[in-house]
């Protein structure tokens, strides 16, 4: 077992010290209360804190109007006075922890689209972004001193609410990068151009910042390692402009990342979900790191910490940034210093949390249901009952986990041979087996608690009623289902989960129907062309994985379109002749003939294995149902109803 020696090393960072090299770095729960730290997000990040992490920072804080990341009150602005309160309560939370935090200044740069009247965003030229559309105004010479004395301002107002620093944002395309990148500056005055020109807006703010803060704060910079992007920022160009700002001596650090919010793959891959590769930017950081004096941060799927612990001892990174790790398991620190009896929880990189951010929404997690009530303990039950779980599911498994962490005496029973429901399926999918992790977790949980699960257990209402239980709780999930489609005499049809549950089938060119939304038909689609079955996605959507947030969707067009996957939107099927298939465009009805179709694979979504959720009022048992059973919807929030009901019992 890793003693984690680098990982719990402290460090020192200009003039402050942190007590290890594990960073929560800068990113938005939405816990904002009119865009400043309320009760819940001082709350938020105490609980880190109080968790032993090293140091945390604020999600990206527009500094001006023609900065803004969004118009939603959920999110930190440090426009004016009114935040130091808000510094004050969450520097002092922090702090009385033993923690260190900072607060990270942004500023847009034309990647956001504001369109509000009175408000347009500002950048280095006139650029337009493939992610929002937005066309950004390029910046006078007088408003670009007015960005960098608002900077000033609100390093000022950090400075007064008691914070430990500040970091610039100058990585995902917004202003400070902007400004560096030849693809955003198009600029022929003295701030575009050669090298040293695109470099003078970046080194002008960091001077007027360092001025404004002083000696006794932190200040740190985060950029990309490289942009990823033809015509882009490149590695070498960033080891250049590192080397030459670790030379001026106005940083204490830098934070390596990459890619650019302008397009749409790099929007994405800088928040990359499974299965991109755990550490994906930290050879950017190490190569970084080479030409600097001062520390470097490293982040990118960094989610076990005997990973962490051996990017240190191999000198890649000073410091380490877990923060979807966190998102998950608050913990991982006191359980690996076994402070805590329990296994850490493993991001899955399932990211519902950029998910929920996206849609605009306080961040949620496949696996945390606590995360909006962070510090929340469980309590233990005044009188333990032996309680039934009928379903293996996420459902059934996380309330049987937090029933038993509760005290009750729990006994889980399932219909068929393996636990995980329908999320088990989708694990097996030649991509996505990393959510295997969020059921593996949970099974352990149960050995380790003491909790027997009972396979091939089929149960009936009397089944259960003879069981003696007290409490009952159905969890047994939904039920996949075909449509009938007239014709398909020679076209063999089957849902996703009979493909993902290794039904053995011939087939040379496939249909994938993905009406049900989620990404039970893309994981379908994946194994079919994993298996060299020419395979077509069809949905009546405006998109395919239209549902899906930017991230997962980007990844799933990557992977499937580099097996030739066909993707036809806003159609649906008209007729089916032996092995021809007639779609109908949804919204003109244009007739298309797909020739030599052997299989289709149906996704309409779905239903509810409800039989056993009503009809108990005459029992004298206490009897609750949660998940799928109800309504099919997500994982998340069938573990979110699980945790709920478990701490009801």
């Amino acid at each position: 077992m890793s003693t984690y020696d680098h990982l719990l090393s402290p460090l020192d960072i200009g003039p402050m010290q942190v007590r290890n090299r594990v960073l929560v770095s800068a990113h938005v729960p939405g816990f904002a209360e009119d865009n400043k730290p309320g009760e819940q997000y001082v709350a938020y990040h105490r609980n880190y804190a109080q968790n032993g992490v090293g140091l945390q920072i604020t999600g990206g804080t527009p500094v001006h109007e023609s900065g803004l990341l969004s118009v939603n009150k959920d999110s930190l602005w440090n426009l004016n006075d009114d935040i130091i309160p808000g510094y004050r309560a969450l520097a002092d939370a922090v702090h009385q922890e033993g923690g260190r935090i900072l607060a990270q200044l942004a500023h847009s740069g034309g990647t956001v689209l504001i369109s509000q009247p009175g408000r347009e965003s500002w950048s280095a030229s006139t650029v337009r972004s493939e992610t929002t559309g937005n066309i950004s105004h390029e910046m006078t010479l007088g408003e670009i001193q007015e960005v960098i004395d608002a900077h000033v301002c609100a390093a000022r107002r950090v400075a007064a609410g008691g914070m430990d620093g500040v970091e610039i944002l100058g990585a995902f395309g917004f202003l400070p990068q902007a400004f560096l990148s030849p693809l955003t500056n198009r600029r022929t005055d003295h701030y575009g151009g050669a090298l040293e020109n695109r470099m003078r807006f970046l080194m002008e703010l960091l001077e007027a910042v360092k001025d404004a803060l002083g000696p006794d704060f932190v200040l740190g910079v985060r950029l990309p390692g490289d942009e990823f992007e033809p015509g882009g920022l490149d590695l070498a160009q960033m080891k250049e402009i590192c080397s030459r700002v670790s030379a001026s001596g106005l940083v204490d650090y830098f934070n390596i990342i990459a890619h650019t919010n302008i397009t749409h793959l790099g929007r994405a891959r800088h928040w990359s979900p499974t299965p991109t590769p755990h550490g994906v930017f930290v050879d950017l950081a190490a190569a970084i790191r080479e030409v600097v004096e001062v520390p470097v941060f490293t982040v990118g799927r960094i989610v076990d910490p005997a990973h962490a612990e051996d990017i240190l001892a191999r000198g890649q990174a000073d410091m380490v940034g877990m923060t979807r790790a966190h998102i998950c398991d608050p913990e991982i620190l006191p359980k690996i210093q076994g402070k805590i009896k329990s296994n850490v929880r493993i991001c899955a990189g399932a990211n519902v949390c950029i998910a929920s951010r996206y849609a605009g929404k306080p961040i949620r997690c496949i696996q945390n249901a606590m995360l909006p009530t962070p510090g929340a303990t469980l309590v233990l039950a005044r009188q333990p009952k032996d309680v039934a779980v009928v379903g293996a599911g996420p459902a059934g498994l996380e309330c049987a986990r937090i029933a038993a962490e509760r005290g009750h005496r729990v006994t889980v029973f399932e219909a068929t041979n393996r636990a995980g429901g329908q999320l088990a399926l989708w694990a097996s999918a030649p991509s996505t087996k990393e959510l295997a992790r969020v059921i593996d977790w949970r099974l352990d949980e149960l050995e380790r608690l003491g909790v027997s699960i009972n396979f091939n257990r089929m149960m009936e209402r009397q089944d259960i009623l003879d069981l003696g239980a007290a409490a009952v709780v159905i969890a047994t999930g939904a039920m996949d289902t075909c449509r009938d489609f007239a014709g398909t005499a020679g076209i063999r049809v089957i849902s996703p989960h009979e493909l993902l549950g290794g039904l053995p089938l011939t087939a040379s060119r496939a249909l994938v129907l993905n009406e049900g939304r989620g990404q039970a038909g893309l994981a379908a689609a994946e194994a079919l062309l994993h298996q060299d079955v020419a395979t077509e996605i069809v949905t009546s959507d405006i998109a395919v994985a239209a549902d899906i947030d930017p991230t997962n969707r980007s990844a799933w067009y990557e992977r499937l379109g580099r097996k030739n996957c066909l993707f036809t939107a806003a159609h649906i099927v008209d007729s089916v002749d032996t092995q021809k298939v007639i779609l109908r465009n949804v919204f003109d009805d244009r007739l298309s003939t797909r020739e030599g179709i052997d299989l289709i694979v149906d996704w309409p979504g779905s239903q509810a294995n409800d039989a056993l959720i009503n009809d108990w009022e005459e029992h004298p048992l206490e009897v609750v149902s949660i998940g799928d059973c109800r309504a099919p919807r997500t994982v998340e929030v069938a573990i979110s109803e699980a945790a709920a009901a478990a701490k009801a019992l």
